[in-house]
C-alpha cells in the first residue's frame, strides 16, 4: 500500500461523541485517524476509547485542566509503533508506520492551547522548535492538529494573513523548512485553525470538508496521503539551493518554480552547474 486515507477531527468530548464517531469510522474506513481535543481524563479507560481494528495513541492533557488531549488511531495492519519527538510540546502524540519498501512514514497530531494560563506558556516557540527537529531529522512525516493561529488565508501572503506576530514567525518556520501546509478553507467559523503539515508538497490529496462531528465547531477532514518518500536526497539538495537564491520567497512559491525547472533540469545536473542554472534562471524568468 502506497497510499493512506486519513480523517482529522477536533471532537471537543470525544467520549460524548463515541457512538457517531463510531459511524463515521465505520462509513470512510480511514487508515489514520487524528483526533484533538478529546477531552479524555485518566478517569476514562482505553476501552472505553477503542475502535476495533486500530491501534490506539493516546495522550491527555498533563495537567489538572479540563480539554485538550490527543488521540492516534491507527488500522491494526499497518503495524504502527510509539514515536517520541526530543521536543516535548504538551499535547502532541506520534506514530511510525514501516512501509513495504522499508521506508516509514511518521505521522502526529497535536494541539496548541490558545489559553497561556494552562502550562505558563503558549508553547509558540515549543511549536517552532518541533518544526525545526522535523526539518533537521529529515523524516517523511505528517502532522495534523489545532495549531490556534487564526488564520484567515492560506497560503499567506500578506501580513494580515497572520494575525499575531507568533504565527507569522510559524510561518517563517514552515518556509525555513521547506514544508507543506494543505489546508486552504475556514475550520472554524471563518478561521484556519487545523492545519495538515507534510515534509513533501505533493503527499495530500481529495482534501475534504466533512463538516463538524456533532456539536463540535470544527470542520472534520478527510484526504488521501501518499506513504512512500518520493523526494531524493539529491531533490532535497535542488529545493535547498532554489531557497538559496530565491531568498525571501514562501516554500509554495519556491516548490511551484522548482517544479517550473526541474523540466529543464530533469534533476540529473545537480552538481557545479547547478547555481548558473538557477541564477540564469532567476535572471529570465522569475518575477
Amino acid at each position: 500500500m502506497n497510499q493512506m486515507s486519513c480523517l482529522y477531527l477536533n471532537a471537543r468530548s470525544l467520549i460524548g461523541k463515541f457512538d457517531l464517531f463510531s459511524t463515521w469510522v465505520q462509513h470512510f474506513v480511514p487508515d489514520v485517524i487524528g483526533i484533538t481535543e478529546t477531552w479524555a481524563t485518566e478517569d476514562i479507560f482505553d476501552l472505553e476509547l477503542a475502535l476495533p481494528g486500530y491501534d490506539m495513541f493516546r495522550r491527555d492533557r498533563p495537567v489538572h485542566r479540563a480539554g485538550g488531549g490527543v488521540i492516534l488511531y491507527v488500522k491494526s495492519g499497518l503495524n504502527a509503533v510509539v514515536y517520541e519527538p526530543r521536543v516535548k510540546l504538551p499535547e502532541q502524540v506520534w506514530c511510525r508506520i514501516q512501509t513495504y519498501k522499508n521506508d516509514s512514514i511518521h505521522v502526529g497530531v497535536c494541539y496548541r492551547t490558545p489559553s497561556e494560563d494552562i502550562f505558563g506558556t503558549g508553547h509558540h516557540g515549543t511549536i517552532r522548535d518541533l518544526i525545526d527537529e522535523l526539518g533537521a531529522s529529515k523524516l517523511h512525516f505528517i502532522l495534523m492538529g489545532d495549531f490556534n493561529y487564526n488564520f484567515v488565508h492560506w497560503p499567506v501572503v500578506h501580513s494580515n494573513d497572520s494575525p499575531t506576530p507568533d504565527a507569522r514567525l510559524f510561518c517563517d518556520s514552515l518556509d525555513d523548512n521547506f514544508f507543506s501546509q494543505h489546508v486552504d478553507f475556514p475550520t472554524r467559523k471563518q478561521t484556519i485553525l487545523d492545519l495538515i503539515i507534510t515534509d513533501e508538497p505533493d503527499m495530500v490529496s481529495d482534501l475534504t470538508d466533512l463538516g463538524p462531528l456533532g456539536s463540535s465547531d470544527h470542520q472534520a477532514l478527510l484526504w488521501k496521503s501518499v506513504i512512500s518518500a518520493v523526494t531524493s536526497e539529491n531533490q532535497r539538495l535542488y529545493m535547498t539551493m532554489l531557497g538559496r537564491i530565491f531568498k525571501g520567497s514562501s516554500s509554495s512559491c519556491i516548490v511551484r518554480i522548482g517544479r517550473r525547472f526541474s523540466a529543464h533540469l530533469q534533476l540529473r545536473t545537480i552538481g557545479s552547474r547547478f547555481p548558473v542554472y538557477c541564477v540564469t534562471w532567476k535572471r529570465t524568468s522569475y518575477h
